[in-house]
């Protein structure tokens, strides 16, 4: 016998987003065991829906989410059964149990029965749960789930194995067995992602001397996935310099035990041999690559899987995180990470002599972007994107022609790379691109987010009232955690590493787990409160304190928030700190005038220069040697890292709004103001203008040379390179 089963505390105490356990019993046992707490508006009608389709044969492959358990209900017509496996997400992700087959119709009668239930009891309990919408949805799933369905046209599986041995010792050889053909069930933007990767198979562990010294078996897609999450752990072990990591490889014993400073492993109770922990990291990074390949080999359309982007995505992060970590500057010797002078901007101009003009000429204007006085502007790879609490679109480099463009009225958040999330006063979604569709939609409570957007290891960050922190999923859109500082009014979040930083003016700054947001320090500021973004500098940040003409700078650790160093300044409209090497700048005003300062690793002021470039807010940009501030009336000046001033440009037009930092690109310098000027990085010559107009919001430069100007109007305007001449020295 199969039937669902909803829990019945939701209609004792209705909300507008009814939460209760849903079970799947056959023959009395529950395949959906911790499914304690799912949002039935979500899950009821999603089920009906895979139901039907595979019913009426439209479909051969179907997935339920239940979030909250981090469960996948996967379903597979099989003829006239239905195959249905349970896979955890959770950790270690797994199968809960082999799949089990029941005929279609049994099932069908349970799915329909279930729904009808919670249809009658949400229209009473909590009609205000139930739109117009759902309720449409749910009546067009019954429909079918109830009528006379033709038996749909039965295709033959092509049976499909791979096996892939390990390239180096240590390393990871995995076999795949697809006799159903699962692989190629894939259809995108379908509900089935991760239920086209359940193939079963085994991956195994190969280390000098033995060839199989670790195996598991099962779905190689949940081990490599739970390993790539086990070696973003033992990267930061290393990272940290830890003596000892211990772990069961994707949830599997025998368990393995890592000396890390000794280069030591053992697997369970077997003798030690020679084992590197970075190896080991690689190498299950590398699993997850490689089976990401085969994958893409047998079906070319599973290389826009959600579940397999987001795999390849962590290990690719994390064999780039192991190539050489960056050191915080110890003492008065060198950073060993590069600055961000050498962050690379475009090649420079191709030119046999020195640079003398440059000439631009406007290529497109856009006009009427929402709310541009609080938006942001980013490049992506085909364009400037623009993003506000209002809207976000992007615009193609060449013309300017719109390539997608998302609103939402509660707020709207974007990233350069196209991934927005909108929501209204019910629901939050998720686009990517210029996809018609969203990628997940969830219900909402209705709390304003956005403009800034932030990726980082599968999940998607934003700030909702520049207060409080949210954290989605990247790729179910699950809540994953969220963050709400007491009496605070403004927070600045920064992510480091693993950590997410939460500066805020009540006094606080919380260090976060970027995973689960579990708070692993908690770091009071005294007597002064928090005043900007915590800047990354190595393994360590810095950040300002202050109110009016008294401020400080201060240096923790990111990892344990333990502080180094709080040196103060009696300076008013600090700019953001910026750190280059084993130095850190700080520009403010001091008597209606612009001063540099400059201090070392350990906090000692080396020296301090006077700008001459009137009163302020300053912006700080490093280029190779030096630093260049910018001041809101155009004003500029180059100050090399003895404190020497290198040049200096006068202001120009009337002063922005605020100041923005210049933008290196290609060799040339520009320089934002009323007219931003093209200046020459070695001798401050200009080389060309462009006029803005005193509403100068941003500016953007991408690597060749284009400029990309938002005003407070709403205006983005776009200038191209058209021509360079230059004087060719004999």
């Amino acid at each position: 016998m199969t039937r669902f089963r909803l829990g019945q505390r939701w209609k004792r105490e209705p909300t507008t987003d009814p939460q209760d356990s849903i079970a799947l019993e056959l023959d009395g046992v529950n395949l959906l065991a911790g499914a304690v707490e799912e949002p039935l508006a979500e899950v009821v009608p999603a089920l009906l829906g895979v139901a039907a389709a595979l019913r009426a044969g439209k479909r051969r492959l179907g997935q339920v989410s239940l979030p909250e358990a981090h469960l996948e209900l996967v379903l597979r017509r099989a003829g006239m059964d239905v195959d249905l496996s349970v896979a955890s997400l959770g950790r270690p992700a797994r199968m809960m149990r082999p799949p089990v087959r029941v005929e279609m119709e049994e099932f069908a009668k349970a799915a329909r029965e279930c729904g009808e239930s919670f249809l009658r009891d949400i229209s009473q309990a909590a009609p205000e749960a139930l739109t117009a919408s759902l309720a449409q949805e749910m009546n067009e799933a019954l429909r079918l789930l109830s009528g006379v369905v033709s038996p749909p046209r039965v295709t033959l599986p092509v049976p499909f194995a791979h096996r892939v041995e390990p390239s180096e010792e240590p390393g990871f050889g995995f076999e795949l067995k697809d006799p159903s053909d699962l692989l190629r069930a894939y259809e995108r933007g379908q509900d089935a992602a991760l239920g086209s990767l359940l193939c079963s198979g085994e991956v195994w562990l190969s280390l000098p001397g033995r060839e199989q010294a670790w195996r598991a078996a099962g779905p190689p897609f949940l081990t490599a996935l739970e390993l790539s999450r086990q070696a973003v752990e033992l990267a930061r072990a290393v990272e940290l310099g830890e003596p000892r990591f211990s772990f069961e490889p994707a949830g599997v014993r025998p368990g393995l035990t890592l000396e890390l400073s000794a280069g030591k492993g053992r697997v369970g109770t077997s003798s030690a041999f020679e084992m590197d922990g970075t190896a080991l990291a690689a190498a299950m990074f590398h699993l997850g690559q490689a089976l990401a390949l085969a994958f893409a080999e047998r079906e070319r359309s599973q290389s826009s899987n959600p579940y397999l982007v987001e795999l390849t995505e962590r290990c690719r992060e994390g064999l780039s995180h192991l190539r050489g970590a960056v050191q915080p500057p110890e003492g008065d010797g060198e950073a060993r990470g590069k600055s961000r002078a050498s962050r690379r901007t475009g090649s420079p101009l191709p030119v046999p002599g020195r640079l003398r003009r440059l000439r631009f000429e406007q290529r497109w204007k856009l006009k009427g972007l929402a709310g541009a006085e609080s938006g942001i502007l980013m490049l992506g790879r085909q364009g400037p994107v623009f993003c506000s609490r209002e809207l976000a679109c992007a615009f193609a480099r060449k013309d300017g022609q719109p390539l997608w463009r998302r609103e939402g009225s509660q707020g709207v958040a974007a990233t350069a790379d196209g991934y927005v999330v909108t929501t209204d006063s019910e629901r939050v979604y998720c686009f990517i691109g210029a996809g018609a569709s969203a990628r997940w939609l969830h219900d909402h409570d209705g709390l304003p987010l956005g403009p800034q957007l932030m990726r980082q290891d599968g999940l998607l960050l934003t700030v909702s009232d520049d207060r409080t922190v949210l954290a989605f999923a990247e790729v179910g859109g699950r809540e994953v955690w969220r963050l709400a500082p007491s009496r605070t009014q403004k927070s600045w979040l920064a992510i480091q590493g693993h950590r997410a930083l939460l500066a805020t003016d009540s006094g606080y700054l919380y260090g976060m787990d970027v995973a689960d947001g579990q708070v692993r320090f908690r770091m009071r500021a005294t007597p002064l409160p928090f005043h900007g973004t915590p800047v990354a500098w190595g393994k360590r940040f810095v950040t300002v304190l202050g109110r009016g003409t008294q401020h400080a700078l201060l240096l923790a650790d990111a990892h344990s928030g333990d502080v180094v160093w709080t040196r103060e300044f009696q300076l008013s409209l600090p700019s953001a700190p910026l750190p280059a090497r084993t130095r850190v700048y700080i520009a403010g005003e001091r008597d209606r005038e612009g001063i540099l300062a400059c201090m070392d690793s350990r906090g000692r002021e080396l020296w301090e220069r006077p700008l001459h470039l009137g009163a302020g807010p300053f912006a700080l940009t490093a280029v190779q040697h030096g630093v260049i501030v910018t001041s809101a009336s155009g004003a500029a000046a180059r100050v090399d890292t003895a404190g020497d001033l290198a040049w200096r440009v006068g202001a120009v037009g009337e002063p922005l709004a605020r100041a923005l930092p210049a933008r290196v690109s290609r060799g040339v310098v520009l320089i934002p103001g009323e007219r931003v000027r093209a200046v020459d990085p070695r001798g401050g010559q200009v080389l060309a203008e462009v006029r803005a107009g005193a509403g100068l919001l941003a500016l953007q430069t991408d690597a060749r040379l284009g400029l990309y100007l938002l005003d407070e109007a709403g205006s983005l305007t776009a200038y191209q390179l058209m021509s360079h001449f230059t004087v060719v020295e004999q």
